[in-house]
């Protein structure tokens, strides 16, 4: 048997590789002394935009429901769907905006510095 089969019935899906951001921005070395990863679940409601907000680490956010469409300064914009997979713009001011008519559902992956927080909102 090669390495690639199996004598079960799972499959597996690859949702996304990548070694930039959504903008094309790469994530360059990752000096992590203190690794802590967090996984949120967020609901945005039909209408709702979250504040504009910045990560300084690495974030993947997964949607498991719904529409969004996130916005960056500047008015670059990228809308992703149900099943589709965003990796987050890092020290960049954005947010996210529900137009759909359901809730959107988020699984989040954040991975950096134990203690960073996981946005910093615009002042």
């Amino acid at each position: 048997m090669s390495g690639t089969e199996s004598q079960n019935s799972s499959k597996r899906e690859v949702l996304l590789k990548t070694v930039s951001t959504w903008d094309n921005e790469k994530f360059g070395s990752l000096n992590i002394q203190k690794p802590e990863a967090t996984v949120l679940k967020i609901i945005i409601e039909p209408g709702e935009a979250l504040p504009a907000h910045r990560h300084d680490l690495v974030n993947i956010a997964y949607v498991a429901k719904g529409t969004l469409t996130v916005i960056a300064d500047g008015g670059q914009q990228i809308t992703i769907r149900q099943g589709q997979v965003l990796p987050e713009l890092i020290g960049k001011y954005h947010y996210g905006r529900n137009d759909g008519a359901e809730p959107v559902e988020l699984i989040v992956f954040y991975l950096g510095e134990q203690g960073t927080p996981l946005s910093v909102p615009r002042e």
